[in-house]
């Protein structure tokens, strides 16, 4: 029997990007599923264009913007389904992508998430995300990033640190359990915070790479914030991820070495004459700080509710260091761009 899957996509004045994804989501094969809407306090048409054109799609509205976090959170609440697929609206699927993620979850209870091999809209021949290991810096090294997905290394199944936002697949219980995303991140870093918990548990996150779908980047994303937020977004929500989720022992080690090239990427955003870009980074190196108290008692609850494993056995698997032409991308990157999804 198939269990039944809710395929959860957040909006915000998409109109386009469902008039593309919808009917992927549509032609699916997977028999037990239902598609829900999360229409987050759109202001153009997406509202008329779902009931026009979609009379079989479950849609929730909000009134107010409430983000990726708050829309993912809100849509789980009102999912039926024993697992939740979170979906990005600028994303096409292929016809048998959920099978395979869906069995693998089902064989595998040790498994808390799981993410498709996601491609390039765009340039179809190199991948977008197979999910992303942790590095001694604090940055993630998104494996595979823009390389050919031919390559025989990216199609082997791997454990990860961490999915992409805009594809993965868990148990509804195992997300409400965990508390859901951070509705403080609102987007950015808030996929990989969630990660961070599931791997606290105990359970895994596998790369299945016999799914596949393909993703543009961006979306709505695009028209909900300002690169100067999203600068500062990212970088306010790694160190508060760190605090909450590491060890006192593994977070002495990684918080003075990511602050460091915090600085330096900062320093050189300078150089560049990105001021707006330095300021947006240095509020969110230090922005996070008035809110201690609060992320301490988050850390609290963590550490003695949801850690079932420590930072070793955490980590074995999902941290790996890449050399230091990976790291030139965001260091030397002419457009200046160092966000979590690019570095």
């Amino acid at each position: 029997m198939n269990p039944k899957v809710t395929i959860l996509i957040p909006n915000y004045n998409g109109k386009k990007w469902l008039a593309q994804c919808l009917p992927t989501v549509e032609k699916t094969t997977y028999p037990n599923k239902e598609i829900l809407v999360v229409n987050n306090g759109s202001t153009d048409d997406s509202a008329r264009f779902l009931k026009e054109n979609y009379p079989k799609v479950r849609v929730i509205e909000i009134k107010k913007n409430r983000g990726y976090a708050g829309a993912n959170n809100f849509g789980v609440k009102k999912a039926s389904g024993k697992y939740v697929l979170f979906l990005n609206n600028d994303t096409q699927l292929t016809p048998k992508f959920l099978e395979p993620l869906v069995e693998k979850m089902e064989k595998d209870k040790t498994i808390g998430a799981v993410q498709p091999q996601i491609r390039h809209m765009v340039n179809k021949k190199v991948i977008d995300s197979i999910g992303s290991f942790f590095t001694f810096t604090g940055f993630l090294y998104h494996y595979g990033y823009f390389q050919s997905h031919e390559e025989k290394k990216y199609n082997r199944e791997l454990s990860v640190y961490s999915v992409k936002g805009a594809c993965f697949l868990m148990q509804r219980k195992d997300y409400l359990d965990l508390g859901g995303i951070d509705e403080s991140f609102v987007t950015y870093v808030e996929e990989s915070d969630l990660c961070h918990r599931i791997l606290l548990s105990g359970k895994k996150i596998i790369y299945v790479p016999g799914s596949i779908i393909y993703h543009f980047g961006g979306g709505d994303m695009s028209i909900m914030t300002k690169s100067e937020v999203v600068i500062f977004r990212s970088f306010r929500n790694r160190y508060v991820s760190y605090v909450k989720n590491l060890s006192t022992k593994k977070l002495i080690l990684v918080l003075p070495v990511h602050f460091l090239l915090c600085e330096l990427l900062i320093i050189m955003s300078i150089f560049r004459g990105k001021f707006k870009q330095a300021v947006a980074s240095q509020v969110g190196v230090i922005g996070w700080i008035p809110n201690i108290p609060y992320i301490l008692k988050q850390r609290k609850y963590i550490q003695s509710h949801i850690r079932k494993i420590d930072d070793d056995t955490l980590f074995a698997s999902v941290e790996r260091n890449p050399n230091l032409m990976y790291y030139s991308h965001f260091f030397f990157n002419p457009e200046g761009k160092f966000n979590e999804k690019e570095i």
